[in-house]
């Protein structure tokens, strides 16, 4: 995201923040403000377009195993994340969960996922510039890369530029995140995107729909689904 696009999000929350309103409405008004203007329902409408950007990689009609890695997808070139942390996201029945390098036998981190269809990695964190690939059930798996250094640390830089004003003007937890959702999204990073929407602890109703529907997108057609995500 460039510094115009920056300046232009933080200064229409400002405004909206400082605007005339009832005076028992000047607290929502001013911790809402950002939804005012963004909305997780803006970001499900572009999750769920008739060209997603999100393309989990699922087995095909023979596999047996019948799960869907939603996030970090699949998509034609490789999935750039910015977190060195990434949240893992799936459709299916999955006893266990690992990440390795590419091109490699050892796992860097695994764990049980038995009770949930989302984790967030907890290994040691992910290097810059390097690539990995998550794993289900020690089977299928999804390549991706952490973003290289420069441009990670300043996306860094103008997350934290953008937290710091946000909170100046008393934006709370959700609308931060939602901000930050959509600076992600902006920048075509959709694994860090959909990342900010599951760390709000108290989601709103909108955010839960949008949350519920995410793996539907296991249900959208893919013309150029590879299949070939088992070994």
């Amino acid at each position: 995201m460039n510094k115009l696009l920056l300046h232009t999000l933080v200064l229409s929350t400002i405004a909206l923040s400082t605007a005339p309103v009832l005076s028992n409405q000047a607290t929502p008004a001013k911790k809402n403000s950002i939804q005012q203007i963004f909305s997780w329902t803006n970001i499900s409408q572009i999750l769920f377009s008739k060209k997603p950007p999100v393309e989990p990689r699922k087995g095909g009609s023979r596999d047996p195993i019948n799960i869907c890695m939603v996030s970090p997808d699949a998509p034609a070139k490789l999935r750039i994340v910015w977190s060195d942390r990434p949240l893992f996201i799936w459709k299916g029945r999955v006893q266990t969960i690992a990440v390795r390098p590419i091109d490699s036998e050892q796992d860097l981190w695994n764990q049980p996922v038995t009770q949930t269809q989302n984790i967030t990695y907890q290994g040691q964190p992910l290097q810059p510039g390097q690539s990995y690939e998550w794993m289900v059930n020690s089977s299928r798996f999804v390549p991706f890369q952490i973003m290289e250094t420069q441009q990670r640390d300043r996306i860094t830089a103008e997350l934290k530029t953008l937290e710091n004003q946000l909170q100046a003007q008393g934006a709370d937890i959700e609308a931060i995140a939602l901000a930050k959702a959509k600076y992600f999204a902006d920048s075509n990073l959709w694994s860090d995107a959909l990342q900010q929407a599951y760390l709000v602890p108290n989601p709103s109703d909108g955010l839960k729909e949008m949350i519920k529907n995410i793996d539907n997108l296991c249900d959208v057609p893919k013309s150029n689904e590879n299949n070939s995500a088992t070994r």
